[in-house]
């Protein structure tokens, strides 16, 4: 199959929502992102580069389980690891881009401030100035909102 149809395909999969996390990878003693990610960096630590992709993925299957925004900003963050130490970014960059994405959803859905902030400077590290100011700019959003409603519950006493 040629990369651009199988680039189509992948994203008419994400689009119509098919899950493309294994669920055989996701039992319970298998969601602790962060143990798949200390698995990880001590695979980078003996230079097993097979083994640094199978722990990310696995650190990332875990992180998309738990749904929620922490673990998807440290999986991309090990991305960016994985790509320098086994020096394949084209590889590992567009994983932390897809975690961090996810992050942001993820804490815009949940109404954390903090967690758009965070997304918001991961983007920055991967130089992608563009969704950095358009995180901060729903953070201010956020932050405005919580003001407004916390005023809103003084005055109701």
């Amino acid at each position: 199959m040629r990369h651009g149809m199988r680039t189509t395909l992948l994203l008419l999969l994400l689009l119509i929502g098919v899950p493309l996390i294994p669920e055989a990878s996701a039992q319970a003693d298998r969601l602790d992102w962060a143990a798949r990610l200390a698995e990880m960096d001590r695979a980078l630590a003996r230079g097993e580069t097979t083994a640094v992709a199978a722990a990310w993925r696995e650190a990332y299957v875990a992180a998309h389980a738990s749904r929620d925004w922490p673990g998807m900003i440290a999986v991309g963050d090990a991305a960016l690891r994985a790509g320098r130490a086994t020096r394949t970014p084209e590889v590992f960059e567009p994983r932390a881009r897809r975690a961090y994405l996810t992050a942001l959803l993820r804490a815009r859905r949940q109404a954390s401030r903090d967690g758009v902030l965070a997304a918001g400077e991961a983007f920055g590290r991967l130089g992608d100035r563009d969704a950095e100011r358009l995180a901060k700019a729903e953070a201010a959003k956020l932050a405005i909102r919580d003001e407004s409603a916390a005023r809103r519950g003084a005055r109701a006493l």
